[in-house]
């Protein structure tokens, strides 16, 4: 979520985090690599947060065992 507080900006996140910026860029490779999305690209990132909000609501309703 730092990432998108951030406006998707590598530094910034890197430096609030506590993290080597090389470090950040690292992980979001990876996360590319798995998902095909690039976080740095808005049309991604947007896709992204919005998979991430379903699965945070989907998890709610199973909790209220919906």
């Amino acid at each position: 979520n730092k990432f998108f507080e951030n406006n998707l900006n590598v530094s910034e996140t890197s430096r609030q985090l506590y993290i080597h910026r090389n470090t950040l860029v690292y992980r979001l490779d990876k996360l590319q690599r798995s998902t095909g999305l690039d976080l740095r690209v808005f049309d991604d990132a947007i896709t992204f947060k919005i998979a991430l909000m379903v699965v945070k609501y989907m998890k709610y309703m199973e909790a209220i065992d919906y």
